[in-house]
């Protein structure tokens, strides 16, 4: 396994192997506009890039489990949403921000990291990095943009 926690939402414990593709990690948070403004593009490449598995990450300790819980089920995502409320999932990946993605190879070298888009607001985005990314990855080309910045709010450490 790439990454291991409890679950949020999806069942009880969650394995991240490698997808038959690769394996798309997101830090999610259930109360930051950012994230939140990055769903429906999550939920649409999920679906459009079955070829990946997609794992989020909920690494915020100042937001319940319980309540993060309940947002993420109500945001319907098929994807499971990992509990990270100590950060070491954080820290291992050096996620800074919400939404901070990475896609992963099946062997989990880092092919991705960064925003979703080049936007706090994907409405507001002029490129979908992470879009491209999978994209490049299933085409078999090389990764175009491997690191671009990721816009949004604080993951908060203890």
């Amino acid at each position: 396994a790439i990454v291991e926690g409890p679950a949020l939402l999806g069942g009880s414990s969650i394995k991240i192997e490698g997808g038959r593709m690769g394996t798309v990690v997101v830090f999610l948070s259930s109360v930051c506009p950012c994230s939140q403004s990055h769903e429906d593009e999550l939920k649409k490449l999920n679906r459009e890039y079955a070829e990946f598995q997609f794992v989020g990450i909920h690494s915020n300790p100042d937001e319940t489990a319980a309540d993060a819980k309940a947002y993420f089920q109500k945001v319907g995502f098929t994807f499971p949403v990992i509990s990270d409320f100590d950060q070491k999932l954080a820290n291992r990946f050096r996620a800074i921000k919400t939404p901070h993605a990475f896609v992963l190879s099946k062997s989990g070298e880092i092919l991705f990291q960064g925003g979703v888009s080049d936007s706090s607001r994907l409405g507001r985005a002029n490129q979908l990095f992470l879009r491209q990314a999978l994209n490049d990855v299933k085409s078999n080309l090389p990764v175009r943009t491997k690191l671009a910045r990721a816009l949004g709010c604080a993951i908060k450490r203890r």
